[in-house]
């Protein structure tokens, strides 16, 4: 039970509606937690406290999406991340089909963070999605 240093627990008979909801939240709980540790990869520093965002040493804008998303990145840097983990992730959506909403924000932050600085540090890996590298 809780006392055991569970989380939470659910009794049988169970509706699976019940285990996947909980499964939602304990994921949501996870995910909203603040990382209190400054990322990096390469020149690209992330600060998830204070959602700031800088290249070497200058400052750079991003919305809430994208900083979410670079987030979730650099958190999981040197792993390869499908389209359908980061929908989920990122925007919530247990979407199956095809979606380009990734790829469009995979763009924004690449015309803000790696262009501008002659940087290649968000990798595609063609047909599965994409993976933050220390280049």
């Amino acid at each position: 039970g809780l006392d055991g240093g569970a989380d939470d627990y659910i009794t049988k008979p169970f509706a699976i509606e019940e285990l996947l909801a909980r499964i939602r939240v304990a994921l949501r709980k996870k995910t909203t937690s603040p990382s209190s540790a400054i990322l990096e990869a390469g020149t690209i520093r992330l600060d998830p406290v204070r959602r700031e965002c800088w290249v070497a040493s200058e400052p750079i804008e991003l919305t809430k999406k994208e900083f979410d998303l670079l987030q979730y990145l650099m958190e999981n840097k040197n792993i390869v991340l499908t389209r359908e983990v980061l929908l989920e992730k990122i925007w919530g959506y247990d979407f199956e089909g095809e979606t380009n909403v990734v790829d469009v924000y995979i763009r924004y932050l690449r015309a803000k963070l790696e262009e501008p600085f002659a940087l290649k540090l968000i990798h595609t890996v063609r047909g599965v999605g994409y993976v933050i590298k220390d280049e």
